[in-house]
């Protein structure tokens, strides 16, 4: 026998019993829970509404100072209540709380409406108040209060109707992650299963474990999916904060949907075990727990190996091939696995508060993930990437651009130490920066040498003056601010490049290409397809190598199109990199340990880069001996400059819309100087192979102040003015969110225009940077705040092709052409694009740059690309899940004709819509004959 371990066990066998848990062996724990102060104490806390003179009380209906409607504090649910029987049956009425016999801060049900119920067929309700939200309740009884004959009140059982009996119901939230799962907003996780209680009639769920005072969201899903799910206001998340303790309740009250909480909190010397207490926290409640006794045979928690090596064992001794409780792989890798016990993963990266942005404190020191030359996983393109990496930042001195100043931004992990070599050409300095004019005609090659043996060889440089000016051609093209684009979806550049004289001789101002930066590929099946499209859109690294085509293939496209006249636009990612999870670490999810492993990129193999995310991560870094973090090295990239990890959870709110996680994409701290120069040089880098602008992807997701220093730093860079014919458009997508995101004086409105204005410095060079609309066409006129000459329209969008992908609504304004489209329709809304588009007051200077997507058919599936890189073929892990496979087509055909129905859609081609652009373009008409294609009159 011993002195009892928890609280109010009495004597107990000797057993160990962590302090921590409160608890008794062979005894539930038995916690009490306690509400948090009441704020409403002192306070006449009255129901008042049209039911009162009907009820057995006969009150005074809608009096805030009527006594007979006084509701009392339930110490057991933490909520005020008040019994009515005696009304009519199935009777509908109204009701309002109202305090101190005043309407003064009344609360009622949506946004201060009167909240209504019906009395059922017993004529007794019970009316509920929740003082810590706001909320009000009711649930039916089976009959009225009755009077005790003692004199006290007694309240009937509530009759509980839940119209979700048999269903999985699941508070899902952002605060999963804390607590176990594998990520957050789970409609799936076990932890979040909420219980039916019959005698309150509610769902409830309580947590712990959370921190203390901390603000999270929540909402209600059923049956393990996201359809039909619950929530606050017009289906938005709801918010609850913890108590000081880490606890909350969650409640759902199934027949109004309403959504509340209370925290659970604690009080020391109340003689109550209450959830978050132990014995460590208050003695006062729990006992003090006995001294461990040396011999006992226990380990005891303030033993270790050192003070009583004959109840723990052998002492830790690093080395000794035994991995101790208190020894990691960090502190003795020689005896510990490299990876975390069971199915944990790590989750170091999340964000620790609500109102913070920037990455962790000390993240900075998990840098240098990339194998060193010899080691596992290391290959040759990798480079000296473990100690040494950089980018080139090229700076034209003038805006003529004859000249500029390329310098090498280099890092390197032991700086203090190593000294650096600069090399141009092959020609060394020990400055990092090197004029060279327009007399230099090649391209240029860098590399960089540190003291200690590393190097770096950088990617080529191109100059803007080695480029083939653009070919004089007959229109109002305005200097290259006027025209239409034609986009290519799913094109390689090798078939874009063939495209471009026909491009030309049709009239178009250019063509736009998707993302040409490295990007992500597997081997392995996403979605039963292989590297889906949406792959293009997760950056690896800011080199120029593709999944359709080199660098090398780039500048060619760049360059012949040019000779043709037409210019060349790129769709460019700056607010994120790839997706968490998506990398050359090994992952495996918690939830049953499911691993999965790397990713590669599509760059040739000579010039593929390593990259790094913290998700789904268990084992240590070798190269760091600590947990992986954000890092993509050939960019010159760290993990300080993303934003801590946080659930993208909210449309509009400006600041979750800004710094949360896109889908789970690594967020860019856009704030940062250090990631605004990069952004820039990577621009400037594009603008100098040849590029004339770009599309911004997810631009609502990076804030008016950070696009506008990066443009800054742009103009900056290339001699202090933007270039004539350049321009850029912002993908600011808009769903129910339009109204806070860019209509009137909003983010993207006014305010933007307004930053653009103080760090540009004209108006002219501000009508460059615009705005896709993607209210066009269905109600162009909801921006009028924003110039149109800062405005660019088109019909469907490559976004749009696939199923959940966009919230664009185009009603009956235009249709998607591979949805199902009728050809006839879709060529009537791209000929309407030009000739009268929906909203216009002048079709000559509206809208001045004007889209046509050029895709492909979904024949083989909705998420691969017909270019080869889709195909099941290529598949090398859990092949049988491959289902979409999509074939290699080629995409350019002399002799192709708009509109095939199968392969590639090719709607630039058609000689009714050529002809609408070319009239809006005050160019004549042209036939299919001269443009090649007699046979597509």
């Amino acid at each position: 026998m011993c002195l009892p371990l928890c609280c109010d066990c009495g004597p107990v066998d000797c057993i160990v019993c962590i302090p921590l848990d409160c608890c008794c062996p062979g005894r539930d724990r038995g916690s009490i829970y306690a509400c948090d102060t009441n704020p409403h104490q002192g306070v006449l806390v009255v129901a008042a509404g049209s039911f009162l003179a009907a009820s057995s009380e006969q009150g005074v209906n809608w009096s805030p100072s009527e006594t007979k409607g006084q509701m009392t504090f339930n110490q057991d649910t933490c909520r005020y209540e008040k019994s009515i029987g005696g009304l009519p049956s199935n009777t509908n009425y109204e009701w309002k709380v109202a305090f101190n016999g005043k309407w003064d801060g009344n609360k009622g049900c949506n946004n201060g409406a009167n909240c209504q119920f019906s009395s059922g067929t017993s004529g007794a309700v019970l009316l509920i108040y929740n003082p810590y939200n706001g909320q009000l309740s009711t649930s039916p009884l089976t009959s009225g209060p009755t009077v005790a004959p003692s004199g006290s009140t007694t309240v009937p059982t509530s009759t509980c109707s839940n119209p979700y009996k048999g269903r999985i119901v699941r508070a899902s939230g952002d605060y999963q992650i804390e607590l176990g799962s594998t990520a957050l907003w789970l409609a799936t996780e076990a932890n979040s299963l909420m219980t039916y209680d019959s005698t309150k009639c509610i769902y409830l769920l309580i947590l712990v474990g959370l921190k203390p005072n901390k603000v999270y969201e929540w909402k209600v899903t059923f049956d393990n999916t996201w359809a039909g799910s619950a929530g606050c206001g017009a289906g938005g998340n709801c918010k609850f904060t913890t108590s000081g303790a880490g606890t909350v309740q969650l409640e759902f009250e199934p027949l109004s949907k309403q959504l509340t909480h209370r925290p659970l909190a604690t009080v020391c010397g109340n003689g109550q075990c209450e959830l978050g207490e132990s014995c460590r926290t208050c003695l006062a409640d729990c006992g003090e727990c006995p001294p461990a006794v040396c011999g006992d045979g226990i380990c005891e928690e303030s033993e270790s190996c050192y003070s009583c090596p004959g109840d723990c064992g052998k002492c830790p001794v690093c080395g000794d091939s035994i991995c101790q409780t208190n020894e990691n792989y960090q502190t003795c890798p020689q005896d510990c696995p490299n990876e975390l016990s069971g199915c944990n993963i790590f989750r170091e990266e999340s964000c620790e508060g609500g109102s913070q942005f920037h990455a962790n404190a000390g993240v900075e020191a998990k840098r240098w993930q990339t194998p060193k030359p010899g080691a596992n996983g290391y290959q040759a393109s990798y480079q000296d990437y473990h100690v040494l990496v950089g980018y080139t930042d090229i700076i034209y001195t003038g805006s003529d651009r004859h000249a500029a100043d390329v310098c090498l931004e280099i890092k390197h992990r032991n700086a203090g130490s190593v000294t650096l070599t600069y090399l141009f050409d092959g020609i060394p300095q020990t400055t990092k920066c090197k004029r060279f004019t327009n007399a230099y005609k090649d391209i240029l090659l860098a590399e960089v040498k540190g003291s200690d043996g590393s190097t770096l060889k950088l990617p080529d440089i191109d100059f803007v003056w080695n480029v083939n000016s653009i070919s004089s051609r007959s229109g109002d093209f305005r200097g290259g601010q006027k025209g239409a684009v034609a986009e290519m979806f799913g094109w390689p550049h090798k078939d874009v490049k063939e495209e471009c004289e026909f491009l030309g001789k049709a009239g178009y101002l250019g063509v736009k290409l998707f993302p040409v930066h490295e990007q992500l590929m597997s081997t392995q099946p996403y979605e039963n397809a292989m590297n889906p499209w949406y792959f293009m859109y997760q950056p690896v690294s800011y080199n120029l190598d593709g999944r359709m085509g080199t660098r090398e293939e780039l500048r060619d496209l760049i360059q012949t199109c040019r000779r043709h006249g037409v210019r060349v636009y790129i769709d460019a990612v700056l607010n994120h990199f790839t997706g968490a999870g998506n990398d050359m670490n090994q992952h495996r999810n918690p939830n049953g340990c499911v691993r999965w492993g790397n990713k590669t990129t599509s760059a040739p193999a000579e010039r593929q880069s390593p990259f790094y995310t913290h998700a789904y991560t268990y084992q240590y870094n070798p190269n760091t001996g600590k947990a992986p973090s954000n890092e993509f090295p050939a960019a010159a990239i760290g993990p300080e400059d993303f934003h801590c990890d946080r659930v993208l959870g909210s449309w509009s709110d400006l600041f979750i819309l800004n710094n949360g996680w896109l889908v789970g994409l690594t967020d860019l701290d856009t704030s940062r100087e250090t990631v605004r120069e990069r952004q820039a040089a990577y621009l400037v880098d594009m603008l100098s192979i040849g590029a004339s602008g770009f599309r911004i992807d997810a631009a609502k997701h990076m804030s008016p102040e950070d696009i506008s220093a990066v443009m800054k730093k742009v103009q900056t860079k290339m001699g202090g003015k933007l270039p004539d014919d350049f321009f850029v458009w912002l993908e600011v997508l808009t769903g129910g969110e339009a109204g806070v995101i860019w209509q009137g004086p909003s983010w993207y409105g006014t305010t933007f225009e307004n930053i653009l204005k103080k760090d540009l410095g004209s108006d002219a060079e501000v009508n460059k940077i615009k705005m896709w609309d993607g209210l066009y066409p269905k109600e162009p006129h909801n921006n009028p705040s924003v110039s149109r000459h800062r405005v660019v329209i088109q019909n469907d969008d490559h976004d749009q092709q696939n199923p959940g992908s966009s919230s664009r609504d185009m009603a009956q304004f235009g249709c998607v052409l591979v949805k199902n489209c009728p050809i006839s329709e879709h060529r009537n809304f791209e000929v309407r694009l030009f000739a009268n588009p929906n909203g216009a007051s002048n079709n000559n200077d509206d809208w001045p740059i004007r889209f046509i997507l050029s895709s492909y058919y979904h024949t083989h599936g909705d998420l691969g690309i017909p270019d080869g890189l889709s195909s099941c073929d290529l598949c090398t892990t859990t092949c049988e899940t491959c289902r979409k496979s999509v074939p290699y087509i080629k995409a350019y055909d002399k002799m192709a004709c708009a509109y095939t129905g199968t392969g590639y859609t090719r709607t630039h081609r058609d000689i009714p819509v050529i002809n609408a652009m070319r009239s809006w373009m005050k160019m004549a008409p042209v036939s299919a004959a001269s443009l090649g294609i007699a046979h597509c009159g």
